[in-house]
């Protein structure tokens, strides 16, 4: 695959700033500014493009990327990056293998795509055994979310990794009794590169969410997710009843 470098006439001037049109919240752009300008990615991968927020961060600090979604939702296209649809369980082994073939090591990944608990252990789980990512630093949003944890804790068993945060951004979100919590960010390490230390797998890799939840929360755990299961098999037929959503333009 060819490397395209960004432009820097094409970089967006966003990702010097906190932008207020993306689904990050401030504390977590700047969270992902920071590891990407102590990562310097030659490559970077991204699961979720949605309307390319963070992809233009990602972009303007990394001399390639690829990026993943089920469909399009952008209007601009930039010049580093190359954008892959379809699914994710799909697409991405199979690019992650032809970067292994070639040679290419990925040295930043963020996961940001599907938030079932199957898909986002399916997306973490292809992430985690390519050999192309072999040094990654991987970012997971939405962390706080418990079906989207759950899944990264079940793909980190049994999986060695240098360090692991699964609170490196907490969510700006109080978690809720009944509904969904959002946002915060896990970081995964695979390699050395941003921890050169002995390796660490922190405490909160075992919580349900990026806080300590008090009693009440936790009780009402088998209520929140018989809700997450009815609005993930309901969601699709809802949607195809209506059409995709967010068509957008499509990729080069």
């Amino acid at each position: 695959m060819e490397q395209r470098p960004l432009d820097p006439e094409q970089a967006s001037p966003s990702s010097g700033f906190i932008q207020l049109d993306t689904e990050m919240s401030p504390g977590e752009q700047a969270s992902l500014t920071g590891v990407l300008a102590m990562v310097k990615p030659k490559v970077s991968l991204e699961i979720g493009t949605y309307q390319g927020g963070s992809l233009m961060r990602i972009a303007a600090y990394s001399g390639h990327v690829h990026t993943f979604d089920l469909v399009s939702h952008v209007e601009t296209h930039l010049s580093n990056v190359d954008y892959h649809l379809g699914d994710s369980a799909v697409t991405v082994p199979q690019v992650l293998s032809e970067l292994a073939r070639e040679g290419v090591a990925v040295d930043f990944v963020l996961v940001d795509g599907d938030h079932s608990r199957h898909g986002a252990y399916l997306d973490a789980c292809n992430v985690f055994d390519s050999p192309a990512t072999a040094d990654a630093v991987i970012l997971f949003h939405d962390i706080a979310n418990e079906g989207v944890r759950a899944a990264v804790q079940d793909a980190l068993k049994g999986r060695d990794f240098r360090f692991v945060d699964l609170s490196f951004a907490v969510s700006a979100q109080a978690p809720p009794l009944l509904g969904e919590c959002w946002g915060g960010i896990g970081l995964v390490a695979r390699g050395g590169a941003l921890w050169p230390h002995p390796p660490q797998v922190r405490a909160n890799a075992g919580w349900p969410t990026t806080i300590q939840p008090g009693l009440l929360w936790r009780a009402l755990a088998p209520v929140r997710e018989a809700k997450r299961w009815a609005i993930y098999r309901l969601r699709p037929l809802i949607r195809r009843r209506r059409g995709v959503r967010g068509a957008g333009t499509p990729a080069p």
